[in-house]
């Protein structure tokens, strides 16, 4: 039958596991975990999942604004195993609600798992008789804290605690208190806050007085305050030391009562050091501590009140003198200090931690037993300045360092007997003042030129380490649970209370479980519970890969497995797991497998090693330079691989060319390629550098952009802003080099500017203007067709002729022209070219012309001159004469009414004209006229002249 065990956790939190996917069980509700001196603890969260996670992230939010400083959402743990998660956190002094979450592959699974209270702050244990324990009384002033943070071990909240070794204790139901006399109890109870009604545990007879200090220190240090209390009414420091120096031997009691059912003169054997130790090594360990606070000198002062009137009831001749008697008290100062000298460090000793803090009171006042002050001898209260000597002494003493002076309390409630209970314990306003004295004996100053106190000098107990639960799936049925080596007892519990193993390795089926560790030194490290569920391992996965086994070296291979909730890849030569995703992307030689954790996290067998061998890789190439790498856009450098072992060629920008123009900017590199399909490793890179071109400019004519042969149109450029240094201008495609802002343009041309900047580069072009000439008419000729008449002539198409007469234009814009006034006639052609953009044509002239050529009849020559001469004709001239019959008639004057008549030499008419106006040539016809000489006669009003006219054929 297996022995039945007291509760190890909260029952909240086995109520809780069955439901909840992720379940804390450290901390507890209440717990409060010792503060080091920066004011900050490491928080260890441990606690179990239901399905699989792969991070596990908790915060913690102060429950009122000021009572700490948050903490947002921080990883705690990655990949965990087995369904049980243990992470820790660094957390600043202050009362914190906690919650924990669960994520896979960045999103939140199942629920969020809360804690309203948990604390980081000052954890303090009570030792001493029962000014330290708690009279019992219960009076009206021994009142709970008022203050959320203020809390204690409730023991009396424990079923196990009413049913362990402990019932053996007397049990007060009025007062609802304890006296234990055994640590089988001693475990993570549940905390609460420190009220009228609890247990300070394991043996605190009500708040006593220390709700109100705790009141105090939390509103001063601002951080949660957890109470343990070992106080044991009417224990000496002599039964405290000599239950500690010989724990199998039960002390001798100071009075005519004791603990020890079977030896009515001593206590149990090592009580009432036992609950003390238990105290230090269990919760000392599992949540730190800042002191134990000391308070016994009145049952010392007792003992030798007791002596004093014993001795004063002796007759006169057998009583010792008073220093006779001094030196034979029980409790003088000497034995005092030695048995606190061995107990301070006894503690130290147990606990494995000679950083221990002691806070001794100074305190002695007393009376006699039963504050009986009708016998013999007998007296009222009153202090002993030996025993607070004793206690001072102490307090200085170098070799039991760290030590601190608790308060002084003999001058607190003094002025009758029985204003303290018993004549020893502290009621009404006692209370009060009591409280006030440990206060200020913690935070007053040191002195008056060292403000600091005794939470800057005394450094606390840190908790310890929990160690981390393994879990290995077995079957349906069964499950392996494990802890780490080198601890000297383990003990697994289920949650009946049934020991399931003592070794560090168990075998158990789905449930809640509790264990304990010890240590070497007997300290007691708390498992918290867990609730686990058997389930049989996942089969083995199946592994695939992406390339080739025999890949190439410098590249990798990826390795997928068959599917699962969570992965572990592992190399065949370690168990070292050194991926944690589906595929395994590998580039090393070895033999790799994986294994799987399914939504139950239980944990397969590796799958099949899979082996990757690599091939040899070409030689590194080098590249070349065949140009500057520094280059305008638009522009390029040339590079090119070596070929030493080269089939084949990759450049990082994708060319599989051994010579690459690379046209822009970046870090540029190749790989060749090997007969066995495998690439180099890169080259070392070349950065090419391409410079931004300047900013095109704009180009405008200034002039017309179409003109005629000789002219010429100005285009001027407008660079765009002020990077650049020179100029250059295109024409019909071709830069010219011209470095101007204007130039100007005499043929037709497409013409766009550029700006250079200091670099050398080129802008873009500007706008293009087209430049276009047309062509200048070629120069006419004059021809004197008559005496009096002159044509202009052209090889190519006129559309007008311009004469002039001796500089002066004429009106006349016809190729013939009456020249009737002699002097220099001068003639141009004119061409009109209609433009698109204009209403207007371009006029384009000829060169001008001043040559009059004419046909002399009677030298039969062609006659060039510069000036137009008159005939000698007296004014009219016919022409040709001798004539065929068919020739011209013309004047020098303009004439009106003119009528023309031909005569034989007879005087017979022949011929004769309508009257006309005679202002141009005129030709007739007389062909039917007969050879022979004729006379012809012009005649008008104001003119008359006759001309021998000759016929011939």
């Amino acid at each position: 039958m297996l022995k039945k065990l007291p509760l190890l956790l909260c029952f909240w939190f086995i109520s809780h596991a069955v439901v909840s996917q992720i379940t804390i069980t450290s901390p507890v509700q209440r717990q409060v975990i010792q503060r080091d001196l920066a004011n900050k603890a490491i928080v260890t969260i441990v606690g179990s999942y239901s399905q699989p996670v792969d991070e596990l992230q908790v915060r913690f939010i102060p429950v009122k604004t000021g009572q700490g400083t948050a903490l947002d959402w921080t990883v705690f743990k990655t990949n965990p195993r087995g369904g049980l998660f243990k992470g820790t956190v660094t957390l600043t002094g202050g009362w914190y609600s906690m919650e924990v979450r669960g994520l896979l592959r960045g999103s939140v699974v199942g629920n969020v798992s809360r804690i309203e209270r948990v604390g980081v702050g000052e954890v303090f244990v009570i030792a001493g008789q029962s000014n330290a324990g708690g009279s019992g009384l219960r009076s009206t002033n021994e009142t709970a804290a008022s203050d959320d943070r203020v809390n204690c071990a409730n023991f009396m909240n424990d079923p196990s605690y009413r049913t362990s070794i402990s019932y053996q204790a007397t049990y007060d139901p009025n007062n609802k208190s304890f006296i234990t006399t055994s640590t089988d109890a001693f475990s993570i109870v549940e905390f609460s806050q420190l009220k009228k009604d609890v247990t300070i545990g394991p043996l605190g007879i009500g708040p006593y007085y220390w709700g109100k200090v705790g009141d105090a220190l939390a509103d001063l240090l601002n951080v949660p305050i957890l109470f343990f209390n070992t106080g044991w009414a009417g224990a000496s420091v002599r039964v405290w030391r000599d239950s500690a120096v010989f724990p199998t031997i039960g002390a001798e009691s100071d009075f005519q009562f004791s603990t020890d059912p079977n030896n009515k003169n001593r206590y149990i054997p090592g009580y009432p050091y036992a609950n003390l130790k238990a105290v230090l090594g269990y919760y000392g360990i599992n949540l730190g501590m800042r002191a134990i606070l000391w308070m016994e000198g009145e049952t010392a002062n007792l003992l030798n009140l007791d002596a004093i009137a014993t001795n004063a009831a002796l007759p006169p001749n057998q009583r010792l003198s008073d220093s006779e008697l001094e030196k034979r008290l029980p409790m003088r100062d000497s034995v005092y200090l030695a048995n606190l000298t061995d107990l301070i460090k006894k503690t130290r000793q147990d606990l494995g931690n000679n950083k221990l803090a002691w806070v001794v009171a100074r305190t002695s006042y007393s009376g006699q037993l039963n504050c009986n002050t009708s016998s013999v001898g007998a007296s009222a209260p009153k202090p002993s300045p030996m025993i607070v000597n004793a206690q001072n002494s102490a307090v200085t003493s170098k070799n039991l360092q760290p030590i601190f002076p608790g308060p002084f309390t003999d001058n607190i409630q003094v002025d009758k007997i029985g204003d303290r209970g018993q004549c020893v314990h502290f009621t009404g306003s006692g209370l009060d003042q009591a409280a006030k004295a440990w206060v200020a004996a913690l935070t007053s100053p040191v002195s008056n030129s060292d403000q600091r106190n005794f939470f800057d000098l005394n450094e606390p107990i840190m908790a310890d380490t929990i160690p981390e639960v393994n879990l290995s799936c077995i079957s349906n049925q069964k499950l392996g649970l494990s802890l780490p080596a080198g601890y000297s007892a383990y003990q697994w519990v289920n949650s009946n209370y049934e020991i399931m193993g003592n070794t560090k390795d168990v075998t158990v089926g789905s449930g809640t479980y509790f264990a304990k560790i010890t240590k070497p030194n007997g300290n007691i490290i708390q498992i918290p519970s867990f609730t686990v569920k058997a389930n049989t391992s996942p089969a083995a996965p199946t592994v695939s890969a992406n390339a080739d086994l025999n890949y190439c070296e410098g590249t990798t291979v990826g390795l997928t497995s068959s599917d699962g909730a969570l992965y572990e890849w592992v190399a065949s030569n370690s168990n070292t797991i050194i991926a944690r995703t589906k595929t395994l992307n590998i580039g090393i030689n070895g033999t790799y497998s994986v294994r799987i954790i399914d939504q139950n996290a239980c944990l397969s067998p590796l799958s099949n090693g899979v082996t990757l061998v690599s091939k040899p890789r070409p030689v590194q190439p080098t590249i070349a330079l065949k140009s500057s790498t520094e280059f305008c856009d638009g522009q390029s450098a040339k590079l090119s691989s070596s070929s030493v072992g080269a089939a084949g060629y990759l450049w990082s920008n994708g060319l599989t060319t051994q010579d690459v123009d690379i046209k822009t900017a970046g870090t540029f590199s190749v790989r060749t390629l090997g007969a066995n399909g495998c690439y180099s490793a890169s080259s070392i890179g070349v950065p090419t550098l391409v410079n931004p071109l300047p900013t095109s400019p704009t180009i405008r004519a200034t002039s017309d952009t179409v003109f005629c042969e000789g002219s010429k149109t100005r285009i001027t450029l407008t660079p765009a802003n002020a990077n650049y240094v020179g100029f250059n201008w295109e024409r019909n495609a071709a830069l010219s080099g011209e470095n101007a802002s204007s130039i100007d343009i005499s043929t037709t041309a497409l013409v766009k500017g550029y700006v250079v900047d200091a670099k050398g580069c080129y802008s873009k072009p500007s706008n293009a203007i087209w430049a276009v000439r047309k062509a200048k008419p070629v120069s006419p000729v004059i021809y004197r067709v008559g005496p009096y008449l002159l044509a202009a002539r052209s090889t190519q198409p006129v559309d007008e002729y311009t004469w002039s007469l001796s500089g002066q234009a004429l009106a006349t814009k016809d190729t013939l022209i009456r020249a009737i006034t002699e002097g220099v006639y001068t003639l141009q052609s004119k061409r009109r070219y209609p433009i698109l953009a204009s209403t207007s044509p371009l006029v384009c002239l000829s060169s001008e012309t001043s040559l009059v050529t004419y046909f002399d009849t009677k030298s039969s020559s062609i006659l060039e001159t510069t000036e137009f001469k008159f005939p000698d004709d007296k004014g009219v001239s016919i022409y040709p004469n001798p004539t065929s019959g068919v020739f011209s008639v013309d004047s020098k004057y303009n004439l009106e009414g003119v009528v023309i008549k031909v005569y034989t030499m007879a005087g017979i008419e022949v011929y004769a004209t309508e009257k006309f106006d005679f202002n141009s040539r005129r030709t007739l016809d007389l062909s039917n006229l007969p050879t022979g000489n004729y006379l012809l006669r012009v005649d008008s009003q104001n003119y008359r002249l006759t001309k021998q006219l000759i016929i011939t054929r």
